[in-house]
């Protein structure tokens, strides 16, 4: 699809939807990360990212949703269409936030490349958001047309599920929610006016609480488990969901999944020989790259080398008194 390759304003032809974003840029293949509560949300993450190419007007979006998207480059050379007028950008440098209000059939005419990642927020999310937190409904999200903003809470948000994005398949359910989740909750605060009202008792969960949470997280370490499954066993919105459960653990739910898949992970190097692959697969990873990744990132060394430091510490341990004042000396 070339539409978006042509000079002058806006074309009538209209997209809407997350797929419909990267359809109007010419980019079918733009990853994209849907969360596992899009039945009530819709909210995804996309990563956009043009080449010279990538130039010329786009067709206009239309959609009541939102574009939160951080900027991986500077881009500073297009034009925006809001209902077909003309909205001259600023500050769209690398590191910044900008919000797309998609209701205004927005339209892009691009001359330099571009390269950001999105959350995309329909308004019924919001919806949900306002919900749960017992406070009115948003109607829309406080901004300046064409005008990029400094957020390190979203850019730093934004840029925790690249690692997801570029590794889909390796990418948890559980934590794609999540961080939606977080990520609206903050949009929604910082621009929409959302202010929770009183709640009852949500600052741990009961015990039969925690006691199910667990359960459920132990019995799905591949991820498959969901916040909105957890929250549901637990008779809880996910919001008073995640809190009371870090009011519980001290942790998010994907943090105790990583804990429980690294545990398993150490208990089978310590006492068996089985394959990193076969350990991998058995606790929740998606293959062996993924487990070397995690373990190393959570324990500081490689899951072979921590079996081999694991058993040369066991062997020590094994031998007399005086054998264990003789140092190791690793043959050539």
């Amino acid at each position: 699809m070339n539409g978006h390759r042509h000079g002058g304003g806006p074309r009538h032809r209209e997209v809407s939807g997350v797929r419909g974003i990267a359809d109007s840029l010419d980019l079918q293949h733009a990853p994209v990360l849907q969360t596992s509560i899009a039945s009530r949300s819709g909210m995804a993450f996309i990563e956009l990212a043009s080449g010279p190419a990538h130039t010329g007007t786009t067709m206009p979006v239309a959609d009541d949703a939102f574009l939160i998207a951080l900027q991986l480059r500077a881009c500073q050379d297009f034009d925006l269409y809001a209902d077909g007028r003309l909205i001259r950008p600023r500050a769209f440098d690398a590191g910044a936030v900008a919000i797309f209000d998609l209701r205004t059939k927005l339209a892009m005419a691009h001359r330099d490349p571009f390269h950001a990642v999105d959350l995309y927020l329909p308004r019924k999310a919001l919806d949900a958001l306002a919900e749960d937190a017992n406070a009115p409904t948003m109607d829309g999200l406080r901004h300046e047309p064409g005008r990029a903003l400094h957020d390190p809470v979203a850019r730093h948000l934004l840029l925790a599920i690249r690692p997801a994005l570029a590794a889909r398949e390796q990418a948890s359910e559980l934590f794609v929610d999540q961080l939606a989740v977080a990520l609206a909750t903050h949009v929604a605060q910082a621009y929409g006016g959302l202010h929770a009202g009183p709640v009852a008792n949500t600052g741990t969960l009961a015990r039969w609480q925690e006691r199910r949470a667990k359960e459920l997280i132990a019995a799905n370490l591949a991820g498959h488990v969901t916040l909105a499954e957890l929250a549901t066993e637990c008779g809880l919105s996910i919001r008073h969901f995640t809190r009371a459960f870090r009011g519980s653990t001290g942790m998010s739910p994907h943090a105790w999944l990583t804990q429980l898949r690294l545990e398993k992970a150490r208990r089978l190097l310590a006492h068996s020989r089985r394959l990193l692959v076969d350990i991998a697969l058995e606790c929740g990873f998606s293959d062996q790259s993924h487990l070397t990744r995690v373990f190393q990132r959570h324990v500081g060394v490689a899951p072979g080398a921590w079996r081999r430091l694991h058993q040369r510490a066991a062997a020590r341990d094994a031998w007399p008194d005086d054998a264990k004042a003789v140092p190791f000396v690793q043959e050539a």
